[in-house]
């Protein structure tokens, strides 16, 4: 298995590397680490994409997978016990809670995050271990600390970095308080998502270091951001360009979409023709990723029907937005009128020239978030 796993491995660097995913800077580590050490057994989607079935990584076709520019869930409703009921009985439904992050994101994230030797990291969401490998290959163990809170996942992950010859810092710990033990850190990268940068990563991070992120939004967007802290404990950044959607940190509350449109189904509201050009269906056009970071409690349903497409957007508030997409109109509700302030940050994004992703703009204060676009001077939101 090992020639054929350091051919297939190869394979996938070149691969990353020709798709100018993969930095000079991170191919040595790409090439070293075996990822499929970090993945004896996982999940793949069926056909239909509707369920998980088991594989390990012995079986055949195992190999190529864990070598192919694939996420690999390992993990569902944080139950390890899943596997082995899949394994017995086939494709079973369920929710992923740990996987094996897309090798060209993950590149294209270390790249961004701008390491140099001697630089003190600190992962959030330790996963599989592969990342934790890729820091401790490019900068050394000593300098690598990276915390999860499943405690079972942290000592197997131990035993897998420990396999391959690196033993970082690695602690069962919930990842919203980072790891004060080893701070202040360079930089710090998350794995995972959160509805807002806990202050304590600012506070964890020396002046001049950098916080790498996903923001976790119901709305859409895969908010990737990038933020540089200052002497005041302030950090400033913005959206990288890439897409990404990361499992969200466990202890963040996620919002019940189908029982907030279930009630607001039974409401009435005003109704009025809408002026935006289509649904907020394109997670990748910065516009979207815009109204995510201006109302991070709003959640989104698409629907498909017979007669046309149909959208909604809700709020824990009670307010609520109906889209008609085939007819043009809305109708809302609430408190708020959701949709409104949508298409009044459409038009206020449009008079700024449609800047794209890299040209939105965040500041966060241990007391609250501004975002601009192009010049911290254009405040929006």
């Amino acid at each position: 298995m090992t020639a054929a796993a350091e051919h297939l491995r190869n394979r996938l660097v070149n691969e990353l590397t020709g798709h100018g995913w993969l930095a000079d800077a991170w191919r040595p580590a790409f090439t070293a680490v075996p990822r499929h050490l970090f993945l004896p057994r996982f999940f793949r989607q069926t056909p239909d994409r509707s369920r998980y079935e088991a594989v390990d990584g012995s079986d055949p076709g195992a190999l190529e997978l864990v070598y192919s520019n694939s996420v690999l869930p390992t993990q569902l409703d944080g139950d390890d016990a899943r596997w082995d009921e899949s394994r017995h009985h086939g494709p079973i439904d369920g929710v992923p809670t740990c996987s094996s992050t897309q090798p060209a994101l993950m590149a294209v994230m270390l790249d961004a995050l701008d390491v140099a030797d001697g630089h003190q990291v600190l992962e959030v969401g330790t996963g599989t271990g592969y990342n934790a490998a890729l820091l401790a290959h490019r900068l050394g163990s000593p300098l690598i600390t990276t915390v999860d809170i499943d405690a079972v996942l942290v000592r197997r992950v131990r035993q897998s970095l420990a396999t391959v010859g690196y033993a970082p810092t690695v602690a069962a710990t919930d990842g919203a308080a980072g790891y004060p033990g080893n701070a202040p850190y360079d930089r710090i990268i998350a794995t995972c998502s959160v509805p807002r940068v806990p202050a304590v990563w600012l506070t964890q991070t020396r002046p001049g270091g950098v916080i790498l992120t996903n923001l976790h939004r119901e709305i859409g967007g895969g908010l990737l951001l990038r933020l540089t802290v200052d002497e005041t404990g302030a950090a400033s950044g913005h959206l990288l360009d890439d897409y990404g959607a990361f499992m969200p940190l466990r202890s963040c509350p996620t919002t019940r979409t189908s029982t907030l449109v279930r009630a607001a189904s039974q409401a009435s509201g005003d109704v009025h023709e809408t002026h935006l050009p289509g649904p907020l269906a394109d997670d990748g056009e910065a516009w979207t990723a815009l109204v995510a970071l201006l109302l991070p409690d709003v959640a989104r349903l698409d629907i498909d029907r017979p007669d046309g497409p149909v959208q909604w957007l809700v709020h824990p508030d009670g307010s609520w937005a109906y889209h008609d997409i085939s007819t043009h109109t809305v109708e809302q509700g609430g408190p708020r009128r959701l949709w409104t302030e949508v298409e009044d940050l459409y038009s206020r994004w449009t008079a700024h020239g449609k800047p794209t992703r890299p040209h939105i703009g965040v500041t966060i204060t241990p007391t609250g978030q501004r975002v601009w676009l192009t010049d911290p001077k254009e405040i929006i939101g």
